[in-house]
């Protein structure tokens, strides 16, 4: 899987410029504020996600224009495959193949991109939801139908909370009794999904881990359900099911209390352990951002193992944050792929032995060098 031309106009603060990035590394350079996170976030947007620094999709057009249009050519599923996005009027409009997608999310799990940026390396230190969005994001793109379980859910979620916040009358009660049937269904679907693909996870980021490491310590992930303890790997459908059902029975009274659903998928937990200990609590920084390194890792390689093929890695401003031991573990995983690599300076480029060399100057984009 590869891009293989980006054309973008009104994005940000970027130009309309035209990208030929190369199959190996694309490293892209220049000063601040000048379009490289821009640039990189504009092919993240070819995945069909939101953007990764929460902008909403009107706040991505540029000063002065009425719309911004991205359109790439890609090698996908070993065939040319072009992807078209307009955004205009805080709307989002896609195209596969020049034909209209009715959602945007249509396009989810067609483009695979692993992204590695400063808020990714602060994916164990940050708080519950991070990780969350983290497993459910990576899901996606293995299997673009969870996104529909996730909408789902959240949208059984919201009429639960208005109903609570509403409740007066025993009619209300049995629409509750409808809604907690249609709840315990739907998170348990997702709580099997995530189970299934931390089990692909946990295999590879512990094997990253171990080598990062030079094998002194040992990292473990474990999923922790908000509602139970009875729930691990081996629990089939039915079972959690049944244990969302039983915590919705009995905590339905502080719920109308409360006014909000108190557990669920939406406030289970994702922990990662090093010789036992939590990270986020006593990990070091190095010890957290080697195993926020690890798990990005193994998201890549669970992808190219599950799909037999390698997904497009976007390194946005992450090689300052890591140390130099941590920057040549990264470089010597990842370039097997296409690569987008963004840094204030060009100098990181002399690690690589075939890609291309671009600049990034006030919106303009222009290819300087390549191996």
């Amino acid at each position: 899987m590869r891009a293989l031309e980006i054309n973008i106009s009104g994005y940000r603060n970027l130009k309309k410029i035209s990208v030929n990035p190369g199959s190996g590394v694309n490293f892209i350079y220049g000063r601040n504020a000048q379009g490289k996170t821009n640039l990189i976030e504009s092919i993240w947007m070819f995945t069909g996600a939101r953007s990764f620094r929460g902008a909403k999709d009107s706040e991505v057009v540029g000063f002065n224009e009425d719309f911004a249009k991205l359109e790439g050519k890609f090698f996908i599923e070993n065939r040319k495959q072009n992807i078209s996005v307009f955004f205009g009027n805080g709307k989002r409009k896609v195209f596969l193949n020049d034909i209209s997608q009715i959602y945007p999310t249509k396009i989810i799990g067609k483009f695979r991109v692993v992204l590695f940026s400063p808020l990714q390396l602060s994916l164990v230190s940050g708080g519950p939801e991070k990780r969350r969005k983290f497993i459910d994001a990576a899901i996606c793109q293995l299997k673009p139908t969870y996104i529909s379980h996730i909408s789902s859910y959240n949208k059984i979620l919201r009429q639960r909370n208005a109903l609570l916040k509403n409740f007066c009358l025993d009619s209300t009660r049995d629409f509750l009794e409808v809604l907690d049937e249609k709840l315990s269904h739907t998170g348990a679907i997702l709580i099997r999904e995530r189970l299934n693909y931390l089990e692909l996870l946990k295999k590879e980021s512990l094997r990253f881990y171990s080598e990062i490491s030079d094998n002194s310590e040992i990292m473990d992930i474990n999923y922790i359900p908000s509602f139970s303890k009875n729930i691990s790997y081996e629990s089939d459908f039915k079972l959690i099911k049944n244990e969302i059902m039983l915590k919705l029975e009995k905590s339905k009274n502080s719920d109308i209390k409360s006014g909000f659903t108190s557990f669920g998928p939406h406030k289970d937990e994702l922990d990662m352990f090093i010789d036992g200990k939590k990270v986020r609590l006593f990990g070091s920084q190095g010890q957290q951002r080697s195993a926020a390194l690890c798990l990005k890792l193994a998201e890549a390689s669970v992808l190219k193992e599950s799909l037999n093929d390698s997904p497009v890695i976007l390194l946005d401003d992450v090689m300052s944050e890591l140390d130099e031991f941590r920057r040549n573990y990264l470089v010597n995983k990842i370039t097997n792929n296409q690569v987008f690599i963004t840094d204030c300076n060009s100098d990181m480029y002399k690690k690589f032995k075939n890609g291309k060399l671009f600049e990034v100057d006030n919106g303009f984009i222009r290819e300087v060098h390549r191996i």
